[in-house]
C-alpha cells in the first residue's frame, strides 16, 4: 500500500489550507503526466468543508471549493482529460437535515463523458453507486456484495459519442469569500450592535473550546453546536436557526460528540 500513497500529503488536519494539499497533488500530477504515469485511479480527499479551522466557516467553504475548481481545471488542461472523469462526493450527511431528507449529499462528476448544462439529476443514488461505475469504467471486479448489486449511474453520462464541445477545458473561478476571513486583523470588530458582538465574541470562545485538540479528529464534536456556530458565522448573528425563533447563546450547548458515530478515520 504504501507504494501507491503520497507520502508527504497531508493526514485530517483542519489547521491546514486545502490549497496547499492542492499544491502537492499537482507536483505529482504535473510529474506524471510528463512522465506518461497518470495512475488510472487516483483518490484525493481535501476536507476543510468541515470547518473548524482558524479561518471563519465561509472562508473553509471558499477554500475547499477552491480546491475542486483548481483540481478540475489542471486536469482539464492536460492530455488526460479526454479520457477522464472526476468523481466528487461528501463522506457522510452527518445530520445536515435539509428539506429533502437528512441523508442527502451532493455529488457531482466532472468528465467530457457526462451530461453538461443540464438539469440536476434526481435518480436515486447512493455513494455505492458511484463506487460501482468507477469499478465498471477501469474494469474492475466488485468488491463485495453491495457493490456487486448497485447500478452505474447511468443517467449522468451521454448516450453515444459525446460532443466535441464536452472536450474543452474548464478554468477555475477565483473565491470571492477571502481564504484568511477571520484570522485577519480586525475581524474581531465587526460591525453590528452590542448584541450581535456579545453574541460573536461568546460563540468564538465556544468554538476554541469544542475544537480544541480536534482539529485532526473528524467529527470529534458536537454537530449541533457546530452546524449552529456556522449558521451564526455565515448570517451575522441576526438569523435564527432554521426552524427555531431566537439566536441562542453558546452557553445553551454543552454536549459532547455522539458516541458511537462514523468515523472518518
Amino acid at each position: 500500500m504504501n507504494l501507491h500513497l503520497i507520502k508527504n500529503f497531508p493526514i485530517f488536519d483542519l489547521g491546514i489550507p486545502d490549497q496547499f494539499r492542492v499544491d502537492l497533488w499537482l507536483q505529482d500530477f504535473n510529474k506524471d503526466v510528463a512522465a506518461g504515469t497518470v495512475p488510472a485511479l487516483s483518490i484525493l480527499w481535501i476536507m476543510d468543508d468541515h470547518t473548524g479551522g482558524p479561518p471563519s466557516p465561509d472562508a473553509q467553504q471558499a477554500d475547499n471549493d477552491l480546491a475542486v475548481g483548481r483540481i478540475i481545471d489542471y486536469i482539464s488542461h492536460s492530455n488526460v482529460w479526454s479520457t477522464s472523469a472526476i468523481f466528487m462526493e461528501e463522506d457522510d450527511a452527518q445530520n445536515g437535515v435539509d428539506h429533502v431528507d437528512g441523508h442527502r449529499s451532493p455529488g457531482y462528476i466532472a468528465s467530457p463523458y457526462v451530461v453538461q448544462h443540464g438539469p440536476a439529476d434526481h435518480t436515486y443514488y447512493t455513494q455505492v453507486n458511484m463506487t460501482r461505475t468507477i469499478e465498471q469504467i477501469l474494469g474492475l471486479p466488485p468488491m463485495n456484495q453491495f457493490d456487486l448489486v448497485a447500478s452505474p449511474m447511468r443517467t449522468a453520462f451521454v448516450k453515444g459519442d459525446a460532443p466535441a464541445d464536452n472536450f474543452k477545458p474548464w478554468t477555475h473561478v477565483p473565491n470571492q469569500v477571502a481564504l484568511d476571513d477571520g484570522v485577519t486583523p480586525g475581524a474581531d470588530n465587526p460591525a453590528g450592535n452590542s448584541r450581535v458582538k456579545e453574541l460573536r465574541a461568546a460563540w468564538l470562545k465556544k468554538k476554541t473550546e469544542i475544537f480544541a485538540g480536534k482539529l485532526t479528529k473528524p467529527d470529534a464534536e458536537d454537530p449541533d453546536a457546530v452546524n449552529h456556530f456556522n449558521w451564526y458565522m455565515s448570517t451575522g448573528f441576526t438569523r435564527p436557526y432554521p426552524g427555531e425563533k431566537t439566536v441562542r447563546p453558546p452557553s445553551e450547548f454543552n454536549n459532547p460528540a455522539p458516541a458511537g458515530e462514523d468515523a472518518d478515520d
